[in-house]
C-alpha cells in the first residue's frame, strides 16, 4: 500500500492536466484518440520527448511521447482507469496536475466538451470564494474575517 494518497486533498482548480508517458510511435496517439471518444478529455497533446530514468537498479534512457490530456476534475478517475488498463508499460507514468486557474472560454469548452449538461463553471477559477470583509468600521457580515494587517506596526523611538 502506497503512503502517498489516491485522491489529492488539496486539488481545487477547474481543471486537470493528466500527464502519461508513452513508447514512441503511434501509442500516444491511439490512447488520445480513444480517450477523447470516450469524452474522458476534452484534448490533447501528444509530444516526443527523450527520457532517462531508475528501471530495476540500472539507469535507462528511452525515446517516448509525452502525452497531457486536459480534462475536468469529474472525469480524472475514469481517465486514470482508461490509461492503466490500456498502458503497454509494467509500471504506467500516470501523474494528475490541478490547474489553478483557466482562461474561462477555455474553461466553457472543456465543460461544453466533456459534461454538455452540467451547469456553466463558476467565472474566476471554479470555486467559491470567501466573502471579503467590509471597509474599517461598517458592520462584517456573520463569520467574516477581520481584514489581514497590511503594514509593520510602528517603532517607537
Amino acid at each position: 500500500m502506497s503512503p502517498y494518497p489516491l485522491e489529492p486533498p488539496d486539488a481545487r482548480g477547474p481543471a486537470r492536466v493528466v500527464v502519461v508517458a508513452v513508447p514512441a510511435g503511434p501509442v500516444g496517439e491511439r490512447l488520445v484518440r480513444a480517450a477523447l471518444r470516450r469524452r474522458l478529455a476534452a484534448c490533447a497533446n501528444v509530444l516526443p520527448a527523450r527520457s532517462t530514468y531508475w528501471w530495476r537498479g540500472a539507469v535507462e534512457s528511452a525515446d517516448e511521447s509525452v502525452v497531457l490530456l486536459k480534462t475536468v476534475p469529474k472525469r480524472v478517475g475514469a481517465l486514470f482507469r482508461f490509461l492503466a488498463a490500456r498502458h503497454p508499460y509494467e509500471v504506467p507514468e500516470i501523474l494528475e496536475l490541478d490547474v489553478p486557474r483557466v482562461h474561462p472560454p477555455y474553461l466553457a469548452y472543456l465543460a461544453d466538451t466533456l459534461d454538455p449538461s452540467a451547469p456553466p463553471p463558476p467565472l474566476g477559477g471554479g470555486r467559491a470564494r470567501a466573502a471579503r470583509p467590509t471597509r474599517s468600521g461598517s458592520r462584517r457580515g456573520r463569520g467574516a474575517r477581520a481584514p489581514a494587517r497590511t503594514r509593520a506596526p510602528r517603532r517607537r523611538r
